[in-house]
């Protein structure tokens, strides 16, 4: 099992990241999901669940309280799932730091799948999606984003390592030195954050291994909307390749 045995401070072995945004219907069953699933990785009081929501005008917040999440967070307005996800891992106390969607495409299993990988020089674990319940428009958009990432981000070095053909794959996983290092310094605050985390990785020389899982169709529909967020994606990319071009990422270096 990659999750170590070797007591962070806080005695926390494994925290879980959930961006949530209107999940009031499914968040109370993803958490029960998630602490039974998971005891095997880390029983008890070693898991931390932190539900982070991005402006829900739902009862999100208040359902998650009440389902016994080990940390509510509200950003009080929709800021955007990388903003959500940023928050999360930098507050998160666990020696593993996760982050997957709060309608849990990615079941306990498929998590333990990837913590598997975490280990010895590894420092973060992507995860990529092999066969999915997508449909064919958010398949194809899924291709169409990677392969802009290749292309205007994620070049030469940045990229070869990652061999990643799924950048938006809602489950990765960090040392949480890693995840301190990596969110401490990400910028991005909606979907085009995965591409700038697989970049700071990358420049921070962090090894990084990629496991194939299955995704599901989850508790209920995606709340991506395929062509206005695609839009946002390429927006952020663009935004990345200025910043990675006047050098606003120089000062990232594997000694730094």
């Amino acid at each position: 099992m990659g999750v170590g045995s070797g007591g962070a401070p806080s005695g926390v072995r494994l925290s879980v990241v959930l961006p949530a945004f209107r999940e009031a219907r499914v968040i109370a069953d993803t958490l029960a999901a998630l602490r039974d699933g998971l005891s095997g990785a880390a029983p008890g009081d070693l898991l931390e669940l932190i539900v982070v929501d991005d402006g829900s005008d739902d009862a999100t917040v208040e359902r998650a309280r009440a389902a016994g999440a080990d940390r509510v967070i509200a950003l009080g307005g929709n800021r955007g799932k990388g903003a959500a996800v940023r928050t999360g891992m930098l507050a998160a106390d666990g020696e593993v730091v996760v982050f997957t969607d709060a309608d849990l495409q990615y079941p306990p299993d498929r998590i333990v799948a990837v913590l598997d990988r975490l280990g010895g020089e590894v420092g973060a674990v992507l995860a990529t999606r092999g066969r999915t319940a997508d449909g064919l428009l958010r398949r194809l958009g899924t291709h169409v984003v990677s392969r802009l990432a290749a292309l205007l981000v994620l070049r030469g070095e940045e990229f070869a390592q990652h061999r990643l053909g799924d950048t938006q794959c809602g489950l990765k996983a960090f040392r949480q030195d890693v995840a301190h290092e990596v969110f401490g310094r990400c910028r991005v605050d909606r979907f085009g954050f995965d591409v700038e985390v697989l970049l700071l990785l990358s420049l921070l020389g962090v090894p990084t291994v990629v496991e194939t899982v299955e995704a599901t169709s989850g508790m209920r529909r995606s709340t991506v909307r395929v062509v206005r967020d695609g839009v946002g994606i390429l927006r952020d990319l663009v935004g990345i390749r200025r910043r990675y071009r006047r050098g606003d990422y120089s000062s990232v270096t594997p000694d730094d």
